[in-house]
């Protein structure tokens, strides 16, 4: 090493944070949305030149996440199987705490947070979404600030699940709704500061609680990523992903097969969706391909098919829509999704709200070969220019280090 890259390597040592990331569950493999949003974060966190240890549960094969993990960071993972529904409501009554607070609650972990944090190596602690709090607790009586990071608005997103439950579960719902609102309320009180990944994100919890500190960091996620391989049949082939837990994305999807599709296939007879995940009640469906959930979310992205997202919850990143974006794919999503990327029609993506605007939609990217491209190119300077992992990574910082001034 020259002299010049010796005395590089000391500032870059210095200035280096040692940031300790508790999470819900290990950022390997990254099989959905939220674990990717925290792999990519951890990564350019490292790439900048930051310590960083990792704490979290895991299900299974926690070695072999731990290897995969080892270039980026040092994890901590617990293999432990997921806390039962009913011990999570058992500890959720004993303890006063929303349910699913208490099913992410593994004392292991904490044992893991605390015994990193007694040895003195941590700057800041990242909480990685609401459910982790509870794991950091040790951190402010040893001095250390907590950056709580939130990948949705909680009580938002039982609110909405809510109104696609039964009448019995509904009511569940809205206690749980009611237990989230105010532990959100407790989190943005105790936390130095909260982060949320879209500005109206952070618009509701600075109406939660008007003096809490709360910045927009938006997901980091790289510009450019290769589409999967081969084709898929349909003119145009169309792609959506369905999650057979998540009852929200379930009827969503059953509305854009059972009721939309059919006025697309009116206008487009050509036309096949390829519905990826669970959603087998709509088998024999005209025009409609079922596939199982991808074991690489590549293969849900083939060259050359259009991706849509017809409806999502009203809060967090739709990251499949970034994923379309980089790998090259247009993408058709309704205006409360386009409002969240903060995107447009007709320069990054394409809206449509009823079957009519589906079908006309999809119409024109079939009538217009250069729209598609167009699109892409927008969409890829969307992710250029406001996902940037290096960027967001700077950002991050600089929010670590202003909670590690508050409070020292």
């Amino acid at each position: 090493m020259t002299d010049g890259g010796f005395i590089g390597a000391i500032i870059v040592s210095m200035n280096s944070l040692r940031i300790l990331v508790v999470a819900t569950k290990s950022p390997w493999p990254p099989l959905d949305g939220g674990r990717l949003v925290l792999l990519n974060t951890i990564e350019a966190l490292a790439a900048a030149g930051h310590r960083i240890d990792l704490a979290a549960p895991c299900e299974k094969d926690a070695a072999e996440a731990a290897a995969a993990l080892g270039a980026c960071c040092t994890p901590h993972l617990v293999e432990t199987p997921p806390r039962s529904t009913a011990a999570a409501v058992a500890s959720s009554l004993l303890r006063g705490i929303p349910a699913t607070v208490a099913r992410h609650t593994v004392p292991a972990v904490r044992t893991v947070v605390d015994r990193i944090l007694a040895e003195g190596r941590v700057d800041v602690v990242h909480a990685e979404q609401l459910h982790t709090l509870p794991q950091t607790a040790g951190a402010p009586r040893l001095g250390i600030p907590i950056v709580h990071r939130a990948h949705n608005v909680e009580n938002h997103l039982w609110a909405y699940s809510m109104r696609h439950r039964g009448a019995i579960a509904s009511s569940l719902f809205a206690l749980e709704t009611r237990r989230m609102s105010a532990y959100e309320v407790h989190a943005l009180e105790t936390a130095a500061c909260t982060v949320a990944l879209t500005e109206p994100d952070r618009r509701s919890f600075s109406a939660l609680v008007p003096e809490a500190a709360v910045h927009t960091v938006p997901a980091p996620f790289a510009s450019e990523l290769p589409a999967g391989d081969g084709t898929l049949d349909g003119d145009p082939a169309v792609v959506t992903l369905a999650s057979a837990s998540w009852a929200p994305s379930r009827d969503a999807v059953a509305r854009l097969a059972g009721s939309i599709w059919p006025t697309v296939r009116q206008r487009l007879p050509g036309a096949v969706l390829h519905i990826f995940g669970g959603a087998a009640e709509l088998a024999g469906l005209d025009g409609v391909a079922l596939h199982p959930p991808p074991a690489d979310s590549r293969t849900a992205f083939p060259n050359g098919a259009v991706v849509v997202i017809p409806e999502r919850h009203p809060t967090g990143v739709p990251m499949k829509a970034l994923e379309a974006w980089a790998r090259g794919l247009p993408l058709l999503v309704d205006e409360p999704t386009a409002e969240i990327l903060d995107a447009t029609d007709g320069d990054e993506l394409l809206v449509a709200g009823d079957a009519r605007g589906y079908a006309d939609a999809l119409a024109r990217l079939t009538d217009d070969p250069a729209l598609g491209p167009r699109l892409v190119d927008g969409g890829r300077r969307a992710l250029a220019e406001r996902h940037d992992p290096a960027r967001i990574a700077e950002h991050l910082v600089r929010i670590y280090r202003w909670a590690i001034d508050r409070t020292t």
